[in-house]
């Protein structure tokens, strides 16, 4: 008998290769987070050695050239990714990653390692239950991940406020801070949903290509430890003073 010409047969194969290909994804994301958090642990290091680095790493200039320089790179990278080759793409992932390792240094130099500890595990809980939900779920996250988007870019508009407004910071512990960092979480997670589930669609639109395959979960990857970063960054804000 032909398998191909079975309907339960056909499926069962479909869904072994989107575990493969999620696993992947998921794989390419540790291995980049293991880039982010060494670049992190030794850009930290050199900031308790010199303190003076730490004006060089963090100030609003910065944070607003940082800004644009993901928002350009994801788009660029997203529209030339049929062409590129697979070693392109896994440059932008760790070279993303280590970018991304220097701005979360200030953490690995002036918070307590058992807050970060902490906090990074709470984080790990909440990507991988939000990534389940949105593999397993029928609904379509489309319908909200607008509303998601726009309160997360609010959320980041209102932090560079913050940085010359004091009482619009959105890192102090005030009622302010508080309410924007839960607003900002909430919109995350639907993100974090949203983009696991796109994921289980690029798949399906890409099978029969490996290669671009390959290329399209390194980018998932690279999309996946932005949320998750994003999120730790949230929960450091709302539980990560002593």
């Amino acid at each position: 008998m032909n398998d191909y010409n079975n309907p339960v047969s056909h499926g069962a194969e479909t869904d072994v290769g989107l575990r493969s290909f999620m696993l992947g994804t998921y794989r390419y994301m540790a291995m980049a987070m293991a880039v982010t958090a060494g670049v992190a642990f030794f850009v930290g290091q050199a900031i308790i050695a010199n303190p003076n680095l730490l004006g060089l790493v963090y100030n609003p200039v910065v944070a607003i050239a940082s800004f644009f320089i993901i928002v350009f790179g994801f788009g660029a990278v997203g529209r030339k990714l049929p062409s590129m080759s697979l070693g392109g793409v896994l440059a932008f992932l760790f070279g993303f990653a280590a970018f991304m390792g220097v701005l979360m240094s200030a953490y690995a130099a002036l918070y307590n390692p058992m807050i970060v500890a902490k906090i990074f595990f709470m984080t790990v809980a909440m990507f991988g239950a939000l990534s389940l939900f949105g593999y397993t779920t029928g609904f379509n996250l489309n319908a909200i991940i607008k509303y998601a988007a726009a309160a997360f870019l609010g959320f980041i508009i209102i932090g560079f406020v913050g940085m010359f407004v004091p009482a619009l910071s959105i890192v102090g512990g005030g009622t302010f801070a508080i309410v924007m960092n839960v607003i900002a979480l909430a919109a995350i997670a639907a993100i974090t949903a949203w983009e696991t589930q796109t994921l289980k669609r690029i798949y399906y639109g890409s099978v029969g290509n490996p290669e671009m395959m390959k290329k399209l979960s390194a980018f998932g990857a690279a999309s996946l430890l932005l949320a998750f970063i994003n999120m730790f960054s949230i929960l450091m804000n709302l539980f990560g003073r002593e």
